[in-house]
C-alpha cells in the first residue's frame, strides 16, 4: 500500500502503521486483490441496499409528498474503478423539501 502526503511518500506492508500529521493524505492500495473486491458483485450489492435504504429514509422525511428522491449506483472511474452510490433529487418540491426541512441530509445515518 502507499500512503503519500504533501511532500512525502511511504509504501508499507501490511500491519504497519505511520503517522502523517498535519497533511492531506491519499491511501492507494496497490492490491489488485483489493482492487477486484472493490468492483466486485457483492460491493455493488451493498452500495445499492444501503442508497436505496437513504432514497427510502429521504421520501419518508419528505414532507412534500411524493417519492422525489432517486438512488444511483455506477462503475466510478476512482483509482481504478469501484462502485459509487447516491441519492438525488427529482423534482422541485423534492428540493425545496432538502433545502427547507434537509430531507435528505437527514436520511444519512
Amino acid at each position: 500500500m502507499a500512503i503519500s502526503g504533501q511532500s512525502c511518500e511511504y509504501t508499507v506492508a501490511a500491519g504497519e502503521v505511520v503517522w502523517l500529521m498535519g497533511t492531506q493524505t491519499r491511501i492507494k492500495f496497490i492490491s489488485q486483490g483489493f482492487k477486484e473486491i472493490l468492483c466486485s458483485d457483492g460491493v455493488k450489492n451493498l452500495v445499492t441496499e444501503q442508497a436505496s435504504i437513504i432514497q427510502d429514509r429521504a421520501n419518508a422525511n419528505n414532507s412534500r409528498g411524493g417519492k422525489g428522491f432517486d438512488a444511483h449506483v455506477w462503475m466510478g472511474g476512482y483509482g481504478g474503478g469501484r462502485w459509487v452510490g447516491s441519492v438525488t433529487t427529482t423534482d422541485r418540491k423534492s428540493k425545496i423539501a432538502e433545502a427547507e426541512d434537509k430531507a435528505l441530509s437527514r436520511a444519512v445515518k
